[in-house]
């Protein structure tokens, strides 16, 4: 009896070091899981997915590369773009891909360095006459944009009746309005430009605004659980710069070799 007692108390502490040891690899096992909220509308090269599965692009790309730097393993959690910022400030997402110029709750979140610019530029069929003057390109135009964006550089145009929008959905890609005379200029960043012409095997000259019209930084933005952990983050990201990685991941994204679902719209 003595016997079976003892055993059944080594029994018990055993299992209590055991769950009590344990404890802390499940709290590190999940700080070493990087959340990213991406949206659910697909924004090749920026952000798609393959089968309804894998994420590709630039995004989930630098994502990758990030959580490798700081040794995590990389989450998607699809979101809105409207609950972008609350599922950080709620604490459901860890990071997202934004520029503080889109933010709304700036004080809620951190951001990161900035990665790269973010610039978009008009682009026509026929060359823009010499000037630096986004008026001189706009007079009298029709300008393809997407119908759920916002444009605050163009809206004066709009409103003042210099211009006019022709939104389009984001299921037609917008260079192929502007080759089928839909509209006279198209609006867009230069990486979504490249992508658009690299992907639908665009031949005709497409010509650009000698600058753009609306540029802003792109970066990480963190819930403010990763203050701590900014120069770490921002030291991985400088690491992936000089290394070239960054070049790497733009240029294969921006130029596929596949990608031509969309064409046929």
């Amino acid at each position: 009896m003595y016997l079976f007692t003892l055993g059944k108390v080594w029994l018990t502490v055993s299992l209590i070091w055991l769950f009590v040891g344990s404890t802390p690899l499940l709290a590190n096992d999940n700080a070493k899981v990087l959340r990213l909220a991406v949206i659910y509308v697909e924004e090749p090269p920026f952000v798609y997915t393959k089968n309804d599965s894998e994420y590709l692009g630039i995004v989930p790309s630098l994502a990758r590369a990030l959580s490798r730097e700081l040794g995590m393993r990389l989450e998607f959690l699809p979101t809105a773009r409207k609950g972008l910022e609350q599922s950080l400030i709620d604490g459901k997402a860890d990071t997202t891909w934004l520029s503080p110029d889109w933010v709304m709750n700036k004080s809620k979140l951190i951001f990161s360095d900035s990665v790269f610019l973010h610039r978009e530029f008009l682009y026509s069929k026929e060359p823009f006459i010499e000037s630096s003057n986004p008026l001189d390109w706009l007079q009298n135009k029709t300008i393809c944009i997407r119908q759920d964006y916002q444009y605050p550089t163009l809206n004066r145009f709009f409103d003042d009746a210099v211009a006019q929008a022709v939104k389009v959905s984001s299921q037609v890609p917008l260079v192929n309005l502007l080759i089928k005379d839909r509209c006279d200029l198209m609006y867009v960043n230069e990486y979504r430009e490249s992508w658009m012409i690299a992907s639908l095997g665009i031949k005709h000259k497409i010509w650009r605004s000698s600058k753009a019209l609306a540029e802003s930084d792109l970066g990480f933005m963190f819930n403010h659980n990763w203050r701590t952990k900014m120069p770490q983050i921002n030291q991985a990201l400088v690491s992936i710069k000089d290394s070239g990685e960054l070049e790497t991941i733009i240029q294969s994204n921006i130029q596929p070799k596949v990608l031509t679902t969309l064409a046929s719209n």
